[in-house]
């Protein structure tokens, strides 16, 4: 059975609905046909099926379903949960600097990602003090969603950044010894976010990652739908869009402080992923910038 997010919200411009579940029967399987959900266990047990799979769960207990996952509950005991379903990319726009740390990559895609194919693993448990963290989050969360006061939509996306961000942190890879791959995955992620401009090769990056580079390239393609290369030019791509905002560095100076070594290669790719030349695209920066209305 496919749920769609359009069952739960009406509105269309604002991807994001929470609730507070409480099971004291089977839940069936069921797929998420056009959104992701985090789960957040707030009391009891249970155990989650997934494909067909049975997993033990407990209070606090913290993990995210993506699209086309069949997962439901069997054998609930004082089982409640927190779910809250949302457009991943959506929230990103807003938030682009999480991509930075290995634990958002592990938490939201990668392990969401090889669930599929590799089979539930329960990804975070929180400690007390970690679990009143989060607790306190959702509550605001949800009144926030429930009220609906003016601004409610921004101070939504605030919680969910801090609610995402502290979960990321939380997310201690190097203790996932059950989670190897996606230890070593999420921290090579990591690492190409921060150092996108520097020249970095497949080899380089699967030897950081403990993989072979066949293997290193297999498992990213699986996971990201394209391979570690054009990952790396998407962001160096993303930086200088940013930095095309800034009227006083040169198209070259760009095209160096993003990674690329020859500045007409850098034009090139950039044409190729965005539509227009670095110089169109500053012009047409500026020309938004100048539309503008001042308040």
């Amino acid at each position: 059975m496919d749920f769609f997010l359009n069952w739960f919200t009406q509105d269309e411009t604002f991807p994001f609905f929470i609730q507070y579940g409480t099971h004291d029967e089977d839940l069936c399987l069921h797929t998420h046909a056009d959104f992701s959900e985090l789960v957040i266990v707030l009391s009891g047990t249970a155990t989650h099926v997934v494909d067909g799979e049975e997993y033990p769960i407990r209070k606090g207990d913290v993990f995210v379903i993506s699209n086309n996952t069949a997962h439901g509950y069997k054998h609930p005991k004082n089982f409640h949960i927190c779910n809250i379903m949302f457009h991943l990319s959506y929230f990103l726009d807003y938030q682009s600097d999480i991509k930075t740390t290995a634990g958002f990559h592990a938490l939201f895609v990668i392990e969401p990602t090889l669930t599929k194919t590799q089979g539930f693993k329960r990804q975070l448990t929180l400690n007390l003090a970690q679990y009143e963290e989060i607790h306190t989050l959702i509550v605001s969360l949800k009144n926030e969603y429930e009220t609906k006061l003016p601004g409610y939509q921004t101070m939504i996306i605030s919680l969910l950044s801090q609610l995402f961000t502290s979960l990321s942190r939380f997310y201690d890879v190097s203790q996932k010894s059950d989670s190897k791959e996606v230890v070593s995955i999420a921290n090579t992620i990591a690492y190409m976010e921060n150092h996108y401009n520097e020249d970095l090769s497949i080899e380089e990056l699967a030897q950081y990652s403990g993989l072979s580079s066949r293997h290193f390239r297999r498992i990213f393609q699986r996971i990201y739908s394209i391979s570690p290369t054009k990952y790396m030019t998407i962001l160096r791509i993303q930086a200088a869009m940013k930095a095309l905002q800034n009227p006083h560095l040169s198209i070259t100076e760009i095209a160096l402080l993003c990674g690329f070594s020859d500045s007409n290669y850098f034009s090139r790719k950039f044409k190729a992923e965005t539509g227009k030349s670095p110089l169109e695209y500053r012009k047409y920066i500026q020309g938004l910038s100048n539309s503008s209305i001042t308040i």
